[in-house]
């Protein structure tokens, strides 16, 4: 994929310290934030990229004056209360952003869900049409909510010991009976990878009241615009930025980083290294396995999250697209997704046209594969053109005349999205978002190794933009206020 923004470049070699207060691998979001509020504070920084451009998942690329967004289609917590707006107002950054109302749709085989982008309202809307579980959908709701300040707040509650060992589909259970509103307050599942049966309750809790209590927005120009927004502030700020750049290993004294090796040969010191990269690459490749026994067994057992294929079509002028809803298109028809695969559609120029050519429009579809089917998968050529028939097949029922009017198509697979961003199989959101691997048994952000620092999906809190936001923000703070106590 070609990026579609060049304006950002590595610093040159001259210019480059011999010595860094901070070295971060990774130039996805959270090692973003984390860079951009430790230069702000005056620390010499460098993030190492190992990908011609930044953003890792959030960025996009160009094909005959369509711009595509490679994987991230909207962002959460934008608003002026949001982590995210309060992150940028807090670095002075700005950038305007289109807010998504309704927030999303939920397209099933016999019915279609409108979800708002206001709480209160989608409450109202859920107790009309489920009269006889209007009570239990405030009371669930009050929960949800209670449950979401807790874990924002990192709080020891007695909300969280409620919910902590359960799936969402067993939170849903013990309010619900009706299988159809079960369906719907679980249809948004895919923005953490798990369908409700293997989902933590606390995870889709923090994804669904982030979206619906704080709003969903698009990044006027697209979404390279939100990761170039914070390399630049960065840059402004004084830090150093190495693109096309692999690390090779996390240097050691001891149990101590105190530096990195890259993949060229070129070394560079420091007094603290943040890895924003893939947790099993940085502990068995960058530090070669020197870690204690047990630590590396548990690594071993955590699951990766799904994949997804994209499909990305460039669309010529007069087709009409009123009847192609942006959200999900579920195949499944029971609350327990045993039929799990879904499309996510986006058609980001009915937001922001300025993305494709004069009157032209971007459809960008979202496939969901469940890992054992692409696990063992050996003819990717054939795969993705199975995924490339198959998907455009299901927007047919919706746009009849769509194949005469694709004027550019580009796909991605699970090993594409692997190859961009180094991550195992090419997770889309870290480790699976399971009750095993959720709360206190996510990875903290320090590790073993003293100087050495986790930021991004892969540890606190989770997936999701403003999850990693939030992570990289956490992770500045820690590394200042551990500074102030020395």
């Amino acid at each position: 994929m070609t990026p579609s923004s060049k304006c950002i470049q590595s610093t040159k070699k001259d210019a480059l310290y011999p010595y860094y207060d901070v070295i971060i691998i990774g130039a996805g979001i959270a090692g973003l934030v984390c860079g951009t509020f430790l230069a702000r504070s005056g620390k010499k920084v460098i993030i190492i990229e190992q990908h011609s451009i930044p953003g890792g998942y959030c960025t996009s690329f160009k094909r005959k004056g369509f711009n595509f967004d490679a994987a991230v289609h909207h962002i959460g917590g934008c608003g002026k209360w949001g982590i995210v707006g309060r992150c940028l107002k807090t670095l002075g950054i700005e950038m305007d952003f289109y807010p998504l109302d309704p927030m999303d749709h939920l397209i099933f085989p016999q019915f279609t869900i409108e979800i708002p982008a206001d709480l209160d309202e989608y409450i109202a809307r859920l107790q009309d049409r489920y009269p006889s579980s209007k009570d239990n959908v405030k009371h669930f709701f009050q929960d949800f909510l209670k449950l979401y300040r807790a874990t924002f707040n990192n709080e020891k509650s007695q909300i969280i010991n409620k919910y902590k060992s359960q799936t969402y589909a067993e939170m849903l259970n013990t309010f619900f009976y009706n299988d159809e509103l079960k369906m719907v307050l679980s249809g948004q599942w895919g923005y953490v990878g798990l369908p409700p049966t293997k989902a933590s309750a606390i995870g889709m809790c923090q994804m669904m009241i982030n979206y619906l209590k704080d709003g969903a927005f698009f990044p006027a120009g697209g979404t390279q615009e939100f990761a170039n927004a914070f390399i630049k502030k960065f840059i402004d700020f004084g830090g150093h930025v190495m693109l096309s750049s692999k690390a090779e290993k996390i240097l050691c004294t001891g149990k101590t980083a105190v530096g990195i090796a890259l993949q060229e040969g070129k070394e560079l010191l420091s007094n603290l290294v943040v890895s924003n990269i893939d947790a099993k690459q940085t502990f068995f490749d960058l530090l070669e396995g020197k870690l204690d026994t047990r630590f590396l067994q548990r690594i071993e057992k955590m699951k990766e999250s799904c994949s997804f294929s994209l499909l990305y079509l460039g669309i010529g002028k007069g087709l009409d697209l009123g009847k192609l809803q942006r959200g999900f298109y579920h195949s499944a028809t029971d609350a327990t997704y045993s039929d799990p695969e879904w499309l996510y559609v986006s058609i980001p120029t009915k937001i922001c046209p300025t993305l494709a050519p004069p009157h032209k429009q971007i459809i960008s579809v979202v496939v969901y594969h469940e890992k054992k089917k692409y696990n063992d998968i050996t003819n990717w050529k054939s795969f993705k053109e199975t995924m490339i028939e198959d998907t455009i097949s299901r927007i047919e029922k919706y746009v009849p005349d769509i194949k005469r009017y694709i004027e550019v198509l580009e796909a991605a697979t699970p090993r594409t999205l692997k190859r961009y961003t180094l991550n195992t199989d090419g997770a889309a959101y870290g480790w699976e978002v399971s009750v095993d691997q959720i709360g206190d048994n996510m990875l903290s952000h320090e590790t073993p190794i003293e100087n050495l620092y986790l930021t991004g999906h892969w540890t606190r809190p989770g997936p999701g933009i403003c999850a990693v936001v939030s992570s990289g923000w956490g992770v500045a703070n820690l590394i200042m206020e551990k500074e102030k106590r020395r």
